[in-house]
Protein backbone atom coordinates (compact mmCIF):
# COMPACT_ATOMS: atom_id res chain seq x y z
CA UNK A 1 0.00 0.00 0.00
CA UNK A 2 1.51 3.26 -1.42
CA UNK A 3 2.11 6.52 1.25
CA UNK A 4 0.12 9.50 -0.42
CA UNK A 5 2.87 11.66 1.71
CA UNK A 6 5.89 10.09 0.03
CA UNK A 7 4.41 10.42 -3.43
CA UNK A 8 3.99 14.31 -3.27
CA UNK A 9 7.33 14.48 -1.41
CA UNK A 10 8.89 13.11 -4.27
CA UNK A 11 7.11 15.40 -6.79
CA UNK A 12 7.87 18.58 -4.90
CA UNK A 13 11.31 18.94 -7.04
CA UNK A 14 9.65 18.90 -10.09
CA UNK A 15 6.84 20.97 -9.27
CA UNK A 16 9.58 23.53 -7.87
CA UNK A 17 11.07 23.17 -10.89
CA UNK A 18 8.04 24.13 -12.86
CA UNK A 19 7.26 26.96 -10.94
CA UNK A 20 10.62 28.80 -10.92
CA UNK A 21 10.46 28.09 -14.94
CA UNK A 22 7.17 29.68 -15.17
CA UNK A 23 8.20 32.41 -12.94
CA UNK A 24 10.95 33.14 -14.94
CA UNK A 25 9.77 32.69 -18.45
CA UNK A 26 6.73 35.32 -17.03
CA UNK A 27 9.70 38.11 -16.25
CA UNK A 28 11.53 37.82 -19.21
CA UNK A 29 8.27 38.16 -21.21
CA UNK A 30 7.12 40.88 -19.03
CA UNK A 31 9.57 42.46 -17.66
CA UNK A 32 10.77 44.06 -20.94
CA UNK A 33 7.22 45.63 -21.49
CA UNK A 34 7.53 47.58 -18.26
CA UNK A 35 10.29 49.47 -19.54
CA UNK A 36 10.93 52.32 -22.20
CA UNK A 37 12.01 51.10 -25.64
CA UNK A 38 13.52 53.10 -29.01
CA UNK A 39 10.29 54.30 -29.90
CA UNK A 40 9.19 55.97 -26.71
CA UNK A 41 12.67 58.21 -26.62
CA UNK A 42 11.39 59.05 -29.96
CA UNK A 43 8.15 59.99 -28.93
CA UNK A 44 9.30 61.92 -25.55
CA UNK A 45 11.73 63.97 -28.02
CA UNK A 46 9.15 64.93 -29.97
CA UNK A 47 6.98 66.09 -26.77
CA UNK A 48 10.15 67.97 -26.12
CA UNK A 49 11.18 70.15 -28.53
CA UNK A 50 7.94 70.73 -29.65
CA UNK A 51 7.61 72.95 -26.60
CA UNK A 52 11.13 73.81 -25.33
CA UNK A 53 11.56 77.13 -24.31
CA UNK A 54 14.84 79.14 -23.28
CA UNK A 55 15.15 79.23 -19.89
CA UNK A 56 14.21 75.26 -20.04
CA UNK A 57 16.26 72.56 -18.07
CA UNK A 58 16.18 68.70 -18.58
CA UNK A 59 16.69 66.03 -15.67
CA UNK A 60 16.12 61.78 -15.57
CA UNK A 61 15.72 59.83 -12.70
CA UNK A 62 17.56 57.58 -12.01
CA UNK A 63 20.69 59.54 -12.88
CA UNK A 64 22.60 57.00 -14.53
CA UNK A 65 19.87 56.23 -17.48
CA UNK A 66 21.23 58.49 -19.63
CA UNK A 67 20.04 57.48 -22.88
CA UNK A 68 17.70 60.30 -23.20
CA UNK A 69 21.42 62.12 -24.21
CA UNK A 70 21.40 60.50 -27.43
CA UNK A 71 18.16 62.05 -28.19
CA UNK A 72 18.41 65.27 -26.56
CA UNK A 73 21.81 65.82 -25.36
CA UNK A 74 22.51 69.21 -27.47
CA UNK A 75 19.80 70.93 -24.90
CA UNK A 76 20.71 71.82 -21.49
CA UNK A 77 20.60 68.22 -19.84
CA UNK A 78 22.00 67.89 -16.10
CA UNK A 79 22.85 64.55 -14.77
CA UNK A 80 22.56 65.26 -11.02
CA UNK A 81 21.94 62.08 -8.39
CA UNK A 82 19.28 63.95 -6.26
CA UNK A 83 17.58 66.28 -8.17
CA UNK A 84 15.06 66.88 -5.53
CA UNK A 85 17.93 68.88 -3.54
CA UNK A 86 19.80 69.95 -6.62
CA UNK A 87 20.02 74.29 -7.45
CA UNK A 88 17.39 75.31 -10.42
CA UNK A 89 17.31 79.06 -9.82
CA UNK A 90 18.80 79.58 -12.73
CA UNK A 91 16.20 77.67 -15.12
CA UNK A 92 12.35 79.04 -15.34
CA UNK A 93 11.45 75.20 -15.97
CA UNK A 94 12.80 71.81 -15.52
CA UNK A 95 11.75 68.69 -17.24
CA UNK A 96 11.98 65.42 -15.67
CA UNK A 97 11.99 61.96 -17.56
CA UNK A 98 11.68 58.73 -15.67
CA UNK A 99 11.91 54.85 -15.51
CA UNK A 100 9.68 52.47 -13.64
CA UNK A 101 10.69 52.27 -10.08
CA UNK A 102 11.82 56.08 -10.11
CA UNK A 103 8.88 58.02 -10.34
CA UNK A 104 8.77 59.36 -6.61
CA UNK A 105 9.44 63.00 -6.25
CA UNK A 106 10.18 64.75 -2.99
CA UNK A 107 11.20 68.46 -2.01
CA UNK A 108 9.97 71.03 -3.59
CA UNK A 109 8.51 69.07 -6.40
CA UNK A 110 5.97 67.34 -4.37
CA UNK A 111 5.38 70.44 -2.10
CA UNK A 112 4.10 72.65 -4.62
CA UNK A 113 6.95 74.95 -4.69
CA UNK A 114 7.36 73.73 -8.32
CA UNK A 115 4.59 73.65 -10.04
CA UNK A 116 3.75 70.80 -12.22
CA UNK A 117 2.60 71.64 -16.02
CA UNK A 118 2.93 68.35 -17.62
CA UNK A 119 2.65 64.94 -16.91
CA UNK A 120 2.34 62.20 -19.64
CA UNK A 121 3.54 58.58 -19.70
CA UNK A 122 4.77 57.31 -23.10
CA UNK A 123 5.35 53.95 -23.05
CA UNK A 124 8.04 52.95 -20.36
CA UNK A 125 9.06 56.30 -19.66
CA UNK A 126 6.62 59.38 -17.85
CA UNK A 127 7.45 62.73 -18.85
CA UNK A 128 6.53 65.69 -16.30
CA UNK A 129 7.49 69.24 -16.59
CA UNK A 130 7.69 71.71 -13.80
CA UNK A 131 7.61 75.61 -13.48
CA UNK A 132 9.57 77.33 -11.50
CA UNK A 133 9.91 80.51 -9.14
CA UNK A 134 11.15 82.95 -11.50
CA UNK A 135 14.48 82.68 -12.32
CA UNK A 136 17.52 84.23 -11.36
CA UNK A 137 19.26 86.59 -13.44
CA UNK A 138 22.96 86.28 -14.26
CA UNK A 139 24.64 89.43 -15.39
CA UNK A 140 28.10 87.70 -15.55
CA UNK A 141 29.08 84.02 -15.81
CA UNK A 142 32.92 83.66 -15.69
CA UNK A 143 33.35 80.09 -16.82
CA UNK A 144 32.08 81.31 -19.58
CA UNK A 145 34.27 84.60 -19.70
CA UNK A 146 37.15 82.62 -19.03
CA UNK A 147 39.02 83.40 -22.47
CA UNK A 148 39.09 86.91 -21.28
CA UNK A 149 40.74 86.42 -18.16
CA UNK A 150 44.14 87.47 -17.13
CA UNK A 151 45.32 84.25 -15.99
CA UNK A 152 48.80 84.94 -13.73
CA UNK A 153 51.08 82.69 -11.67
CA UNK A 154 53.59 83.34 -9.42
CA UNK A 155 57.71 81.91 -9.54
CA UNK A 156 59.64 83.51 -6.54
CA UNK A 157 57.13 86.13 -6.02
CA UNK A 158 57.10 87.10 -9.72
CA UNK A 159 54.30 87.35 -11.20
CA UNK A 160 54.43 85.20 -14.58
CA UNK A 161 51.31 85.72 -17.08
CA UNK A 162 50.26 82.33 -18.99
CA UNK A 163 49.33 83.58 -22.25
CA UNK A 164 48.67 80.27 -24.45
CA UNK A 165 44.86 80.09 -24.58
CA UNK A 166 44.05 76.53 -26.47
CA UNK A 167 41.61 74.11 -26.15
CA UNK A 168 39.36 76.08 -23.57
CA UNK A 169 42.50 76.80 -21.03
CA UNK A 170 45.19 78.63 -20.41
CA UNK A 171 48.15 77.04 -20.38
CA UNK A 172 50.73 77.87 -17.81
CA UNK A 173 53.30 75.21 -17.51
CA UNK A 174 54.68 72.45 -19.54
CA UNK A 175 53.45 70.26 -16.40
CA UNK A 176 49.63 68.46 -17.53
CA UNK A 177 47.84 69.55 -14.83
CA UNK A 178 48.81 73.46 -14.24
CA UNK A 179 46.36 75.23 -16.32
CA UNK A 180 43.01 77.30 -15.73
CA UNK A 181 40.25 75.85 -17.92
CA UNK A 182 36.60 74.99 -18.64
CA UNK A 183 36.41 71.26 -17.84
CA UNK A 184 33.54 68.98 -16.44
CA UNK A 185 34.72 66.92 -13.58
CA UNK A 186 32.85 64.97 -10.62
CA UNK A 187 32.66 66.91 -7.40
CA UNK A 188 30.75 65.28 -4.61
CA UNK A 189 28.49 62.68 -6.75
CA UNK A 190 27.78 64.68 -10.05
CA UNK A 191 29.33 66.11 -12.70
CA UNK A 192 29.74 70.11 -12.72
CA UNK A 193 30.80 72.54 -15.43
CA UNK A 194 34.00 74.24 -13.61
CA UNK A 195 37.10 75.94 -13.90
CA UNK A 196 39.83 73.52 -13.29
CA UNK A 197 42.17 76.07 -11.05
CA UNK A 198 45.18 73.45 -9.91
CA UNK A 199 46.74 75.27 -7.18
CA UNK A 200 50.71 75.54 -8.18
CA UNK A 201 53.72 74.19 -6.20
CA UNK A 202 56.00 77.31 -7.41
CA UNK A 203 53.43 79.79 -5.45
CA UNK A 204 49.84 81.39 -5.67
CA UNK A 205 47.72 81.56 -8.88
CA UNK A 206 46.33 84.02 -9.39
CA UNK A 207 42.91 84.49 -12.26
CA UNK A 208 41.29 88.16 -13.24
CA UNK A 209 38.40 89.34 -14.96
CA UNK A 210 38.03 92.87 -15.93
CA UNK A 211 34.73 95.43 -17.35
CA UNK A 212 32.69 93.14 -14.61
CA UNK A 213 29.24 94.26 -14.53
CA UNK A 214 27.93 95.11 -10.67
CA UNK A 215 24.94 93.21 -9.46
CA UNK A 216 23.39 92.11 -6.17
CA UNK A 217 25.48 89.64 -5.38
CA UNK A 218 28.58 87.35 -6.09
CA UNK A 219 28.29 83.59 -6.12
CA UNK A 220 30.95 80.74 -6.47
CA UNK A 221 30.44 76.99 -6.05
CA UNK A 222 33.62 75.17 -4.93
CA UNK A 223 34.80 71.77 -3.98
CA UNK A 224 37.65 68.58 -4.74
CA UNK A 225 37.59 66.04 -6.84
CA UNK A 226 36.74 62.71 -4.90
CA UNK A 227 40.17 61.67 -5.46
CA UNK A 228 41.35 64.61 -3.89
CA UNK A 229 39.30 64.45 -1.21
CA UNK A 230 40.57 60.64 -0.37
CA UNK A 231 44.38 62.06 -0.93
CA UNK A 232 45.51 61.94 2.86
CA UNK A 233 47.06 65.53 2.59
CA UNK A 234 45.31 67.61 4.73
CA UNK A 235 46.02 70.54 2.97
CA UNK A 236 43.51 73.22 2.79
CA UNK A 237 42.99 75.02 -0.48
CA UNK A 238 42.29 78.71 0.04
CA UNK A 239 40.32 80.96 -2.30
CA UNK A 240 40.12 84.38 -2.38
CA UNK A 241 37.98 86.52 -4.46
CA UNK A 242 38.67 90.25 -4.61
CA UNK A 243 36.80 93.28 -6.48
CA UNK A 244 38.94 96.29 -7.00
CA UNK A 245 42.07 95.11 -5.28
CA UNK A 246 39.77 94.77 -2.21
CA UNK A 247 39.07 91.41 -0.54
CA UNK A 248 35.65 90.33 -0.50
CA UNK A 249 35.72 86.88 0.61
CA UNK A 250 37.58 83.67 1.11
CA UNK A 251 36.93 80.12 1.56
CA UNK A 252 39.16 77.38 2.73
CA UNK A 253 38.43 74.02 1.29
CA UNK A 254 38.76 71.03 3.37
CA UNK A 255 39.13 67.75 2.46
CA UNK A 256 35.86 67.03 1.11
CA UNK A 257 34.64 66.69 -2.06
CA UNK A 258 30.95 68.31 -2.80
CA UNK A 259 30.32 71.05 -5.11
CA UNK A 260 29.60 74.05 -2.01
CA UNK A 261 28.05 77.34 -2.00
CA UNK A 262 29.23 80.51 -1.36
CA UNK A 263 27.63 83.81 -1.63
CA UNK A 264 28.69 87.75 -1.01
CA UNK A 265 26.73 90.60 -0.90
CA UNK A 266 28.31 93.04 -3.68
CA UNK A 267 25.24 95.47 -3.92
CA UNK A 268 26.76 98.63 -2.13
CA UNK A 269 29.57 98.41 -4.63
CA UNK A 270 27.75 99.81 -7.33
CA UNK A 271 27.40 98.97 -11.35
CA UNK A 272 30.45 98.87 -12.43
CA UNK A 273 32.30 97.81 -14.07
CA UNK A 274 34.71 96.30 -11.53
CA UNK A 275 37.53 94.15 -12.00
CA UNK A 276 37.11 90.62 -9.91
CA UNK A 277 40.53 88.13 -9.12
CA UNK A 278 39.63 84.64 -8.09
CA UNK A 279 43.25 83.50 -6.21
CA UNK A 280 44.37 80.21 -5.50
CA UNK A 281 46.99 78.85 -2.68
CA UNK A 282 47.62 75.71 -1.00
CA UNK A 283 50.77 75.05 0.60
CA UNK A 284 51.49 71.81 -0.06
CA UNK A 285 49.79 71.44 -3.78
CA UNK A 286 50.24 67.70 -4.28
CA UNK A 287 47.04 66.10 -5.63
CA UNK A 288 44.93 68.88 -4.41
CA UNK A 289 42.63 68.87 -7.36
CA UNK A 290 40.58 72.33 -7.13
CA UNK A 291 37.92 73.37 -8.79
CA UNK A 292 35.10 76.50 -8.88
CA UNK A 293 32.82 78.12 -11.11
CA UNK A 294 31.27 81.47 -10.02
CA UNK A 295 28.68 84.27 -11.52
CA UNK A 296 27.43 88.17 -10.77
CA UNK A 297 23.43 87.69 -10.46
CA UNK A 298 21.43 90.73 -10.76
Amino acid sequence: MGFPGRQAYRLFPLALILGVSLFSAGFWIVDPLLYPVVSDYQAAEQVVRKQWAPGDVLVVKPWWAARIREYLGDLPVLQVDEIESEDFSRYQRVWVVTLPGHRDLGGRFADGTYVRELERAIGGLELWRFRLPAPARVRYDFREQLHTALVRLYVGGTQKPCTKWIEDRWHCSPRDWEYVGRVVLDLGRDPREVIWAHPLITGPLEIGFNGVPGGKTLRVHTGLTPNAARAPEDTPVTLTVSVGGRELGRVVQPDETGYFLYEWDISHLGAGPHSVTFRVSCPRPHLRIFCFDGEIRR
